[in-house]
């Protein structure tokens, strides 16, 4: 069989965009004569809609568009996502239910399943209510609705009758969740090997993270062990938000053999591809170097398309520093330089290699680079203040000062050009909340708030690979030798003389990740490595006699600085900019919390006098 993977830029929300992309791809379909063209789940609509999915204009809407692509199934079997809706099934919500759908149509008439249920429909039957997800507010999964209808979950994953030239093809439908199965009671993907189908097709919205495409294989792999049939992932590319999450989805279509080996795929580097192969056909694209630095290209490239439709400009504030250098580089490959204009702000305390820096940066990308004092803005504010103060004002006030006089240039700058601000944070200030609210927080789009330090080093030197020359200044990159780092310039917010970022570089990025990529990881299992000594057989443990933490007072004190700055700084990330999603826990509403203060569990507590030494 000849099938076409429809890696397709799904828009949400633009369902007339997603239905011309779609009737030119099986256009091309056609003309290249395959069998059946797979499309990613709810590609007419969009995934992430959040309440737009209770708009029931929307959702007619949707409906119609059914019938434009059974029309357009003349000669060709087309598998698609949308939503779909049942006659006189209430749900959860008290409105008409609605189900997220893959509908197969061929020949113009809706292809028959196995069972005589739901002809042309498959309904997800594993609703995702983790990290961004929220499907169980919106959609009744099948399991659930089987169980209004008083049938079998094993009626609802019958295969679908496909003929082909006088053969009939059992195909498995499911929708993307329902691969991974394993922490659910039901398990889509053995129901359709135990049912002996031809191959499985899955549809999926999948954003991409670090690492996702070898979780997703190792799933495959793990039905692969039951003699799985072929099996066809057809995923979505571009950008989706659920406005405080700016989520970035890869494509990497692909079809495995029953070993759960890839034989055919579509590019990995979040490019829209219809790719048409036989499904034993070896055909691998290559994969994307540097997906990281890509992934966030794509983020930018989407977000400024899909949200500003591509008309204004992008300010930044350009100190010289490593996170404004990398964002600066970041907007440059994704817009062009002439959209891109930079602001270099300094005071008395910039010294003169970062104002360097910032200059030659902008020299070697080709872009505005504009240079301005503050310090008299400063001191005028400070003057202005002891109007309404008897108190000192304190050298942190000045900092913060400093941060939000560039914050309004930043604002005014971008009225007058037509612009938009883009924030150069990165996660582990996110996290310990070393930003000023409505001065470096401010923003439309927050790139690097998902991103450590530590990563920023590698996607500095894989933006100077890019360009094939220096771009970001070398001497912002630190220098492991040994088990000891080298600084030519060590990361400043430069807001007072001699100053130093306060965190342990390596140590504090790695500890930031644990504790939102594993909400369930708990800071205790890293005291009991820490106490029981297996911490040194890590990476970690190394960062940790770097930084004179073997000493067991010096770990606790830093520890608690850690876990206090983490939970003061949630009021401060409640009101930053919508962040790009590249990890397995990024603040908004991937890792979400709330403004509270929590007790220490007693497991904390014992372990904290057990590795002080104490018992009382």
């Amino acid at each position: 069989m000849k099938i076409a993977m429809g890696q397709m830029d799904v828009h949400a929300g633009k369902m007339s965009k997603n239905i011309e992309t779609m009737l030119t791809m099986i256009q091309k379909a056609k003309q290249e004569h395959a069998d059946l063209i797979v499309f990613p789940e709810l590609c007419v609509t969009g995934y992430l809609l959040a309440d737009k999915w209770l708009d029931e204009a929307f959702i007619e809407t949707a409906l119609a568009y059914n019938e434009v692509l059974k029309e357009a199934s003349d000669g060709i079997g087309i598998i698609w996502g949308n939503v779909t809706t049942l006659d006189d099934i209430v749900g959860r919500d008290g409105r008409k239910v609605r189900c997220n759908c893959a509908f197969f149509a061929s020949n113009q008439k809706w292809v028959k399943r196995e069972h005589g249920l739901f002809e042309g429909e498959y309904i997800k039957c594993l609703n995702p209510d983790y990290r961004v997800f929220d499907d169980s507010r919106y959609f009744l999964s099948a399991l659930e609705l089987a169980k209004k209808l008083q049938i079998s979950d094993e009626a609802l994953t019958s295969c679908f009758l496909f003929e082909k030239e006088g053969q009939t093809y059992r195909i498995g439908c499911e929708i993307c969740e329902d691969l991974w199965s394993k922490d659910y009671q039901f398990d889509p993907t053995s129901q359709y090997i135990k049912n002996n189908c031809d191959f499985i097709v899955n549809i999926s919205s999948s954003p991409w993270t670090r690492n996702k495409e070898k979780g997703r294989e190792k799933q495959i792999k793990r039905h692969a062990l039951s003699n799985m049939p072929p099996f066809i992932y057809v995923n979505a590319v571009g950008m989706q938000n659920t406005s405080k999450t700016v989520c970035i989805f890869d494509g990497d279509s692909s079809i495995y053999n029953s070993q759960g080996d890839c034989l055919s795929s579509c590019n990995d580097s979040f490019q829209e591809e219809c790719k048409i192969v036989e499904i034993n056909e070896i055909n691998q694209a290559e994969k994307c170097r540097d997906k990281l630095m890509n992934a966030l290209c794509c983020a930018i490239r989407q977000f400024d398309e899909q949200v500003f439709n591509k008309r204004f400009k992008w300010i930044i504030g350009l100190s010289g520093g490593l996170d404004s250098s990398v964002n600066a580089a970041l907007l440059c490959m994704s817009l062009g330089k002439d959209r891109v204009i930079g602001l270099n702000m300094a005071t008395k305390y910039n010294s003169s290699t970062t104002i360097d820096n910032a200059h030659r940066l902008a020299s070697t990308l080709g872009i505005d680079c504009r240079d301005g004092v503050i310090q008299k803005l400063v001191e005028e504010q400070l003057q202005c203040l002891q109007q309404y103060t008897e108190n000192d004002i304190t050298e942190f006030a000045i900092e913060n000062i400093q941060a939000r006089i560039r914050g309004s240039i930043l604002g005014a700058i971008s009225q007058i050009e037509n612009g938009v601000i883009i924030n150069n944070g990165n996660k582990v200030e996110g996290a310990l909340g070393y930003a000023t609210l409505y001065g470096d927080t401010i923003g439309c789009l927050a790139p690097l708030q998902d991103i450590t330090k530590v990563e920023l080093f590698d996607i500095a030197r894989s933006i100077n690979a890019h360009f094939g020359k220096e771009v970001i200044p070398h001497n912002l990159l630190p220098e492991i030798i040994g088990d000891t780092v080298r600084w030519e310039m060590p990361p400043s917010a430069e807001l007072k003389n001699n100053q130093k970022d306060p965190m342990k570089w390596f140590y504090h990025d790695e500890l930031i990740q644990r504790l939102t990529e594993y909400p369930g990881y708990g800071i205790e299992k890293l005291m009991k490595q820490y106490l029981d000594g297996s911490i040194y057989k890590t990476d970690l443990g190394k960062w940790i006699r770097y930084y004179g933490l073997d000493d067991p007072k010096a770990f606790i004190e830093d520890l608690e600085w850690i876990l206090n700055k983490f939970e003061l700084g949630v009021f401060k990330r409640l009101q930053t900019p919508p962040i790009v999603m590249v990890s397995r826990g990024c603040f908004g509403s991937d890792f979400r919390e709330n403004q509270c203060h929590y007790d220490k569990s007693d497991t904390y507590l014992a372990l904290k006098k057990a590795i002080l030494g104490y018992e009382n």
